[in-house]
């Protein structure tokens, strides 16, 4: 039976009755809209810009007047960003502008979310293995504090669906990857399968720590754990669907003022 989504990963209705997922700790904070997107909402194209105009839409019902993404290109590149549109090849996106979202896809990797307490600044992550064994979790903490000023202590994270620990088979290739990349701590997000040069990758645990390390608390950071692979039904997943799968979008951003 595929697992139940942590307690603070919770469904809810747009005002057009579709159906996204939300974390609870981000709904606190005032002024912050945020939403992940289900088979039971919007879901978009995989090439990145075919879905400009449906980005907007959602980030207007939102309550943001325009919305940033980028073309994932499974790096570790975090852009700070002042107007909408696409900001170009990157994974990582961060903003102060009030009215501006910015917005991730995926159909499978971990879609990261933060924001700072005070709701001054948001960013989000694309967090495919590729830019997980790079460290994109730290870089989209480090583009927080460096260019915003924000403390990472005071930044509540969250790591959204993905392709969970049951599921995600990988071979040596990204095993020896994460090692290399890491460090040899990296075999802990790792658990061998019966199947010859095979494991399951943990990318939640391996995001969480990288969160972690560049100075979020552990009280600040939630995990949906929810497994694309599972619940399918739910999520697209490229491992399930294979090359037809379209993206649901993560997307957080400052309300008009």
């Amino acid at each position: 039976m595929p697992s139940e989504p942590s307690t603070s990963f919770r469904q809810r209705q747009l005002p057009d009755d579709q159906e996204v997922y939300c974390f609870a700790p981000l709904d606190k904070i005032p002024g912050v809209a945020h939403a992940y997107t289900t088979r039971n909402g919007p879901l978009f194209p995989a090439e990145a810009d075919v879905g400009a105009a449906m980005y907007k839409h959602l980030a207007v019902k939102l309550g943001c007047r325009d919305v940033a993404w980028c073309r994932q290109v499974h790096g570790d590149v975090v852009l700070p960003i002042r107007r909408g549109g696409c900001a170009g090849e990157a994974d990582g996106l961060v903003t102060d502008q009030p009215g501006l979202a910015v917005l991730g896809r995926s159909a499978d990797c971990a879609l990261i979310l933060a924001v700072d307490i005070g709701g001054r600044v948001v960013g989000m992550a694309h967090a495919s293995w590729r830019s997980t064994i790079k460290r994109i979790a730290v870089h989209l903490i480090e583009i927080l504090q460096k260019d915003f000023g924000v403390d990472p202590a005071n930044v509540i994270a969250c790591v959204g669906p993905s392709a969970g620990p049951d599921q995600y088979e990988v071979g040596r290739d990204v095993y020896d990857a994460a090692v290399e990349h890491l460090g040899p701590d990296a075999k802990h997000f790792f658990i061998k399968t019966n199947q010859p040069d095979k494991w399951h990758m943990d990318l939640w645990s391996a995001n969480a720590a990288q969160l972690m390390q560049a100075g979020v608390a552990f009280m600040n950071l939630y995990t949906a754990r929810v497994c694309t692979i599972e619940r399918n039904d739910l999520f697209p997943s490229r491992r399930v669907e294979g090359a037809k799968a379209q993206r649901f979008a993560a997307i957080i951003g400052l309300r008009n003022t």
